[in-house]
């Protein structure tokens, strides 16, 4: 695909705009770039290489303009032979969310918009950009995501370790039986996705993950370190969820969605071949988890 900045300049006419290019550390997949015009107007484009990522952004931002806070669509770039889907958004004020930003106040907020956004019923579980194939039952869609992550894992993980956890899987598999949905969940709800301003929540971004489960996903970030909240803002946290909707007793799956959750992203930057530099972050904590879960 041509992802030079001059394709899309092209496309969006944006030519004497300034182009900067966002990098976070735990970035997997899209290309950010910050606009700037002559005029002093700002966006972000957001450049997908996986198509269906791009749908599932575009999906959900538009599901959920003027309901949540996320970013206005200024601009679609569909998909073509010679340039990857892209989406041309408002630039939200503020920053993503770090831990000293983190009050109890925020928390609460934050706890609010999760439930939110589960509030959001669907009819099925799966891809809602293809809602032929939403599947009444949760364990078609989440056994299929595990075994693409376990192959993608399999000729890099030890043979012992790979076993432990298929059958780790398997013998659990029964907890999807009586999980919270289906309902949209964001799939990646953590700081680096919360943008927040003067203490407040400005926008919750990156939908490309974004799909028809079961709300219990959605707090599997939380319990996998990559929320480092104090106990005192993790309850408030809770206490905001439980504010607008019944709080799921996620404890007794958690290890279970840990592990697969684990098992993705491992696959998914061995893949890529990222498990060693950009990403190299995620890798290790994901390995030592698994390495550590039996």
């Amino acid at each position: 695909m041509n992802n030079s900045i001059s394709a899309y300049k092209q496309h969006l006419n944006l030519q004497k705009a300034t182009f900067s290019r966002i990098d976070h550390d735990d970035a997997m997949v899209a290309i950010v770039y910050h606009i700037t015009q002559p005029t002093g107007e700002q966006f972000i484009l957001k450049i997908c290489p996986r198509t269906q990522d791009y749908l599932r952004e575009a999906y959900f931002l538009k599901h959920f303009a003027g309901q949540l806070p996320v970013p206005r669509i200024i601009q679609l770039v569909e998909p073509e032979a010679d340039v990857d889907g892209a989406i041309l958004m408002e630039c939200l004020q503020g920053k993503l969310l770090t831990e000293n930003d983190v009050t109890d106040t925020l928390a609460y907020e934050i706890g609010v918009l999760l439930a939110r956004i589960h509030l959001n019923r669907t009819s099925g579980y799966g891809d809602l950009t293809k809602p032929e194939d939403l599947n009444p039952a949760p364990r078609f869609h989440f056994t299929s995501k595990f075994e693409e992550g376990f192959a993608e894992c399999s000729h890099h993980l030890p043979s012992t370790l790979l076993e432990q956890c298929h059958r780790y899987y398997d013998t659990n598999i029964d907890f999807l039986t009586n999980v919270d949905g289906s309902c949209i969940i964001h799939r990646d709800f953590r700081p680096g996705n919360i943008i927040v301003h003067k203490g407040k929540i400005e926008g919750i971004i990156d939908w490309a993950s974004g799909r028809a489960s079961f709300a219990e996903e959605d707090f599997c970030p939380l319990e996998h370190g990559e929320w480092p909240i104090h106990p005192s803002s993790k309850k408030s946290f809770l206490a905001g969820y439980a504010s607008v909707r019944p709080l799921p007793d996620y404890r007794t799956i958690m290890p279970f969605l840990r592990m697969s959750r684990a098992f993705a992203t491992i696959g998914f930057t061995v893949k890529c071949e990222t498990w060693q530099t950009k990403n190299s972050r995620a890798y290790e904590f994901n390995r030592r988890f698994l390495e550590a879960f039996f």
